[in-house]
């Protein structure tokens, strides 16, 4: 015999919509005939959760379960969809395909998003097999989550112990004593930026490949205030953005890796941000999708934004284990412009390449092996972007599809941009001299792809420009003299790179 227990509640909890504009236009009516109005974001299954901070986490996630060691099965589910009363119906499928039990009942939507679970007892009489619980909401199917009986004694954990979900202030205090503080420093020990790193195994610190690119050393601070200072690296993989450091982490506790493959669209995790006195906050955030990048391989799209010294933190589940690595960029190099004063891509870069992107951490290598490579050698190799140097001479800069070069007027970029196409034919590089002391010399640019390889060296320009006061240079490019891809163009004087952009051409 069946025993089927549905809560009456049905706990629907309340979430922070993401896009306040999409929840309006659900408000308002504004969804297409045809499409679906209500989007599964996740479902999950266990035998223990509780609701949480608004949430609901599930203690024991698993889709398999076991007579007579088990005693309930519940089913969650998340989803976006309009504001509103809606009417909510459960079907209890068998293992053959038959619908055994309905439950409906209504619910108001304050929020674009939100989620609920039922319950299920099994007692003796289950039969065993393949059940499914599908979910409708306003007659509209809205996801199916599907779910194993089995007649057997339950298995044993490894360890003896089920995993156990973690409160938010558990988590962060797991995170902050696994942290690392690392300040990248250059050939003559300038700080170039600062990033974060965690223990990911005994004297061994993970970060992103961001952290040392370009560095002469890097500046550790341990989570009890040690520091070490080190210009070697043990591992990494410019591409994937991530390197391992040997370092001497004493009682600091590494962090352990989640199971591969066991996140998901929709799960709940968190990492350490940064406020800008240097303290670390926990961020609650979810995983809102997954993106195959060329080269640069899978990440993680979060639904927060990170500081930049940020990056590097560990991403954790709600079991406090790591799923990822924040900051993750997917072009190499491009962090060297959020640390200098211009770039006007420096804003989406940091949005589109790094801040909401994490690295999945089974792209990590999980031995690092024993011997070291100097950074001086991953500089020497075109591992590296050379850092930024004298960018207070630069008062602008832009690419553009032609400057204004009419006489008596300062010359200006006409049409800024950084995506080109082969029918633009041409396009131009401005930059506005502002030093403080007189510069002399000459200007010119260099093109080099994403594997620092140089592409195009510009016609040499004289600089002569007195102290406070401004000078032009700008050259144009015929688009013909650079194939389809995306490229880093560094404006330098001498051989000393001042100002730097990225851009694509495409055919």
């Amino acid at each position: 015999m069946l025993l089927l227990r549905t809560l009456l509640s049905f706990l629907l909890l309340a979430f922070v919509p993401l896009f306040s504009s999409w929840a309006d236009a659900q408000a308002a009516g504004g969804v297409q005939a045809g499409e679906p109005t209500f989007r599964i974001i996740r479902s999950v299954s266990g035998s223990k959760g509780s609701p949480q901070g608004g949430r609901f986490v599930m203690e024991d996630p698993r889709t398999t379960f076991y007579l007579p060691g088990d005693t309930k099965v519940i089913v969650y589910f998340d989803w976006e969809g309009p504001l509103g009363t809606h009417h909510f119906e459960g079907y209890w499928k068998n293992p053959e395909g038959k619908a055994v039990v309905i439950s409906d009942f209504t619910f108001e939507a304050k929020q674009k998003r939100f989620g609920g679970y039922w319950e299920l007892s099994l007692t003796d009489g289950t039969t065993p097999g393949m059940w499914a619980l599908e979910a409708h909401v306003d007659g509209e199917m809205t996801g199916t989550h599907t779910f194993q009986i089995v007649a057997a004694p339950k298995p044993a954990i490894a360890g003896g112990n089920e995993p156990q979900a973690l409160t938010p202030a558990q988590i962060y205090q797991k995170a902050l004593d696994s942290t690392i503080t690392i300040v990248k420093l250059g050939a003559n020990g300038e700080k170039l930026g600062k990033f974060s790193g965690f223990v990911i195994n005994n004297d061994l610190i993970a970060t992103t490949f961001e952290a040392i690119d370009g560095a002469g050393s890097v500046r550790l601070t341990l989570p009890k205030g040690a520091q070490q200072q080190v210009s070697s690296v043990m591992a990494w993989n410019r591409w994937q953005s991530w390197a391992l450091l040997r370092v001497a982490t004493g009682d600091s506790p590494k962090l352990r890796r989640a199971r591969p493959s066991s996140w998901h669209v929709g799960d709940r995790c968190f990492f350490l941000n940064v406020a800008q006195d240097g303290t670390r906050t926990i961020a609650d955030v979810d995983i809102t999708g997954t993106h195959k990048y060329p080269n640069a391989g899978e990440r993680l799209q979060l639904s927060n934004v990170a500081n930049l010294n940020a990056s590097g933190s560990p991403l954790l589940n709600e079991y406090g284990d790591v799923i990822g690595v924040i900051g993750a960029g997917t072009v190499p190099g491009s962090v060297s412009m959020l640390t200098s004063r211009f770039g006007t891509y420096a804003s989406s870069l940091r949005t589109r390449m790094m801040g909401m992107l994490a690295l999945p951490v089974t792209a990590i290598a999980e031995d690092a092996g024993t011997s070291e490579v100097q950074f001086s050698e991953l500089a020497a190799n075109g591992q590296f972007v050379p850092p930024l140097g004298k960018t207070d001479v630069i008062g602008q800069g832009a690419l553009s599809l032609r400057m204004d070069l009419r006489p008596n007027v300062s010359p200006m970029p006409q049409d800024e941009r950084y995506e080109f196409s082969r029918a633009d034919k041409q396009f131009a590089v401005f930059l506005l001299w502002a030093p403080k002391e007189k510069l002399n010399g000459q200007a010119n640019f260099k093109i080099y792809d994403l594997n620092n390889r140089l592409l195009l060296t510009g016609k040499p320009a004289k600089l002569n420009v007195r102290a406070n006061n401004v000078g032009y240079t700008g050259w144009q490019i015929g688009i013909e003299s650079v194939p389809a891809g995306t490229y880093r163009l560094d404006a330098v004087i001498g051989e000393e790179s001042v100002w730097r952009t990225y851009f694509t051409v495409s055919d």
